[in-house]
C-alpha cells in the first residue's frame, strides 16, 4: 500500500508517487478533463490497516481525491499532519452503498455520502471514466 506523509516537501516521496502514478497534470491538461481534483469529503471509516490515520481527537476529518495519469491520490487529513494514499487504477474500486467507499489493495476509506456525493457525483463519474479508459488501453 502506498501511504506517504506528505505535511513537508520531500523530493524522494514526490519520484515515488510521480513513478507509480505519473507526474501531476499541467494546467492545460486539467483544464481538458475540466479539474483533477474532488471537493473535500467527510471520512467516516478507514479500514482496519488505516486506522492510525484517525483523528485521536474527536471532529470530522476530511479527505480529498486526486486524479493522476495511472491512479488517484487520496489526501487525508489528520489534523496538523497530510498523508497521501496512492492507488493504481488497475486496485481502485469505487463503490456506492451507504457509504461512498474508495478501495484499492484490501484497505478502504468509506465517506459520508450524504455530504459527499451530491458535490461529488460529476467528479466521481469522471473518476470511473477515466479508470475505464485506462484499462481499455
Amino acid at each position: 500500500m502506498g501511504l506517504y506523509n506528505i505535511t513537508y516537501k520531500n523530493k524522494e516521496t514526490d519520484e515515488i508517487i510521480n513513478n507509480q502514478l505519473g507526474k501531476a497534470y499541467n494546467i492545460i491538461q486539467k483544464i481538458k478533463l475540466k479539474g483533477i481534483g474532488s471537493r473535500r469529503m467527510i471520512i467516516e471509516n478507514f479500514s482496519h490497516d488505516m486506522a492510525n490515520l484517525e483523528l485521536k481527537v474527536s471532529g470530522i476529518q476530511y479527505a480529498n481525491i486526486e486524479i493522476r495519469p495511472k491512479g488517484i491520490i487520496v489526501h487525508i487529513n489528520q489534523g496538523i499532519y497530510t498523508h497521501a494514499w496512492t492507488i493504481n487504477y488497475y486496485h481502485l474500486n469505487v463503490y456506492n452503498g451507504e457509504y461512498l467507499t474508495i478501495h484499492g489493495e484490501g484497505s478502504f476509506i468509506q465517506f459520508n455520502k450524504k455530504k459527499s456525493w451530491k458535490e461529488n457525483k460529476l467528479f466521481l463519474e469522471k473518476l470511473v471514466s477515466l479508470k475505464a479508459d485506462f484499462h481499455s488501453y
